[in-house]
């Protein structure tokens, strides 16, 4: 293929993949913000100078809540907001455009892994696939960390290629930045500590460099909280009440799969890092002395993980319909399965494809051991298209040997 004419068809990528989300944008109510959840309401503080805090979501009038989500995403969103003003059309528009670069870059993923067809293959099933027009719509962080994962997944194979320098520091920049809006990214980290010790040369000082790119990015915002709270922060205060509400003794009978079943006056007079710890005490105090209930939380949450179609009760602004679970259905379902086959195929060259296995494995457990919903996927899903790609490509070449045998 002709390098004007790729660039004209990643151009022509690029401008489909945006008309499509653009264009599903413009079919939302976009004078509200039906998400809710504190992203939008930081990003504006952010964008205003008024400074990174929510009300306390526990007890009305209480002491604010200074970490309460990580500030990736209301970053993100705030630069947004200082360009255009408080416009949710505009911060979705925003996630339009991260949502189809995100489609360029799984092109060089798949060229980097694969070849250049796959590449191209890779980056036009990721412009129409419905999720990722779907999640552009809504102010929420899906965006945003499938772009991030792909970004560092193609950053950290290229530095295997090339032994740069500059990318090493590219990917910790980028790593950090994930961190920021997805604090379960660190499980990712052993991972490409792991894919480096596995190459012939060892990229010790490329892992270094990586490292210490991360770590400029994230200590700032530990510090703040550290200035903040009097105590080590790294990520977020949400943690606690996300893994307890996911593991209690009635959250594998409700059909969300979670359940606030805590007595908030238990939490009075404690700060919002003892909250936080309080939580995480009594759902590890669950797991210890219910293990086996939490073995069927985990199979329930690895089932609503990699399910096929969304839950019809609840979604963004309202529960998702049956044209959801639809489209769902038709698309996820064959991505999944023609996953699975590349995935099992290129265990022939298993080292060559380790990062992809990795980054899958680690993210999917670490969500399915503390709680898991269908929409947490979808980060890891342009993965998923790569090995479905593989496939793809594996027949494709076996068709041709047999046209050319004949």
């Amino acid at each position: 293929m002709e390098k004007k004419k790729l660039t004209i068809l990643l151009c022509a990528i690029f401008v489909l993949a945006l008309v499509l989300r653009v264009g599903f944008i413009m079919t939302l109510n976009n004078s509200v913000d039906v998400w809710g959840d504190w992203w939008d309401d930081l990003g504006w503080k952010l964008a205003t100078g008024q400074g990174y805090w929510v009300n306390n979501p526990y007890f009305a009038g209480g002491t604010p809540f200074y970490s309460w989500r990580a500030p990736g995403f209301p970053f993100l969103l705030s630069l947004i907001y200082r360009l255009f003003g408080h416009s949710y059309l505009a911060a979705k528009i925003g996630l339009a455009f991260f949502s189809s670069l995100t489609a360029i870059i799984l092109y060089l993923a798949g060229l980097f892994l694969i070849d250049k067809k796959a590449g191209v293959l890779c980056a036009a099933i990721y412009a129409v696939y419905p999720a990722s027009i779907f999640w552009t719509g809504y102010l929420a962080p899906e965006t945003l960390t499938a772009f991030l994962v792909v970004a560092l997944a193609t950053l950290v194979v290229l530095i295997v290629k090339t032994d740069r320098a500059a990318t090493a520091l590219c990917a910790g920049i980028v790593f950090g930045f994930l961190f920021l809006t997805r604090p379960l990214a660190i499980v990712l980290f052993p991972v490409i500590l792991i894919y480096f010790l596995l190459e012939r040369k060892r990229k010790f000082l490329k892992f270094a460099a990586m490292f210490c790119a991360g770590c400029l990015v994230i200590i700032p915002w530990t510090m703040r909280n550290y200035r903040v709270h009097h105590a080590f922060v790294l990520g977020s205060t949400e943690g606690g009440v996300v893994f307890y509400i996911a593991n209690n003794e009635k959250a594998l009978s409700e059909a969300s799969g979670f359940y606030h079943g805590e007595n908030i006056e238990e939490f009075k007079g404690l700060s919002e890092v003892g909250i936080d710890r309080k939580f995480y005490e009594m759902g590890l105090n669950f797991v210890k002395r219910h293990p086996g209930i939490y073995l069927k939380l985990v199979a329930d949450r690895f089932v609503r993980f990699w399910r096929f179609f969304p839950h019809t009760i609840s979604g963004p602004g309202e529960p998702y319909g049956k044209k959801h679970v639809i489209v769902s259905c038709l698309t996820e379902f064959p991505l999944i399965l023609l996953g699975c086959v590349g995935f099992l195929f290129s265990l022939q060259s298993w080292r060559r494809f380790f990062l992809l296995y990795g980054f899958i494995i680690a993210f999917s457990a670490g969500t399915i051991l503390i709680r898991a919903t269908i929409r947490y996927r979808f980060a890891i899903m342009p993965l998923v298209i790569i090995f479905a790609v593989y496939a793809v490509r594996l027949w494709q070449q076996l068709k041709e040997k047999h046209v050319q045998g004949l």
